[in-house]
């Protein structure tokens, strides 16, 4: 299945998401955008029967999900074979983006709700992702059990909670924290893609006994002149070395 780049540029569409990426030194096979084609419409089709996203963004689905889940990776790198947990994942956002073009990453998607959980094990299944795990399950309940504290290079998520929440969750899921090297964010850590105002989450976050630091880095690329939304910001949380031994949630 080939794309070639002859839509317009306005259309946003899988040609749109290919090119911005190209433009960006960050090549998406024919088959990974196939496999992205397939997702999007899969979540479009489950979306008429649950909640998933906005009505309104199933035709902007490269725009206001596809680009804004993997657009960090233009300048930031994951570490090779990194066993992700995706929090609060809803249909799969971050995580199956971050998987079509990285497919040696071991994923885990986690929401509390059923629906939505058995909504992106179908999705997953119909994609034939390999390596990819998804539970239903609150996080706070869920890091405190022997299959899930200290598992995970990363936990990853989309604005599902106040940044002080999503650090106090996500904790007891992450291995001992590791030095970062280059442009790849060390593992070990919270990753959060956030927009908007976060002066008053990252002083309540930062306050927190646990936090080792926090950055917030703006995420700018070729292309984003395009997007109606350019606010988006890539939060990585790391937490102190003395805590990541001591796995329990208060």
């Amino acid at each position: 299945m080939r794309f070639t780049l002859q839509f317009p540029w306005k259309m946003k569409d899988i040609s749109w998401f290919v090119s911005v990426c190209s433009s960006n030194g960050l090549t998406v096979s024919e088959n990974q955008a196939a496999k992205f084609e397939a997702y999007r419409r899969l979540l479009v089709d489950w979306n008429r029967r649950i909640n998933l996203m906005s009505r309104k963004d199933e035709e902007n689905f490269y725009p206001k999900h596809a680009i804004n889940c993997i657009s960090f990776l233009f300048k930031s790198n994951l570490k090779p074979g990194a066993k992700i947990l995706d929090l609060g994942t809803g249909g799969g956002l971050p995580g199956i983006p971050l998987k079509i073009l990285n497919p040696d990453l071991n994923l885990c998607l986690v929401d509390s709700i059923a629906k939505k959980t058995t909504a992106v094990s179908s999705i997953s299944g119909e994609l034939d992702l390999a390596n990819v795990e998804v539970v239903t399950g609150r996080a706070e309940e869920l890091a405190k059990t022997d299959e899930f504290k200290g598992q995970f290079d990363y936990v990853i998520s989309r604005a599902a909670g106040k940044l002080g929440e999503l650090a106090k969750w996500s904790r007891g899921f992450l291995k001992g924290a590791e030095v970062r090297i280059g442009s790849t964010i060390p593992a070990g850590t919270l990753i959060v893609l956030k927009g908007g105002e976060l002066t008053d989450e990252l002083k309540h976050a930062r306050n927190l006994k646990f936090v080792e630091s926090i950055s917030v880095d703006e995420i700018t690329f070729d292309g984003m002149d395009e997007l109606d939304n350019k606010d988006k910001k890539l939060v990585v949380v790391e937490y102190r070395k003395a805590d990541a031994s001591v796995w329990r949630i208060n």
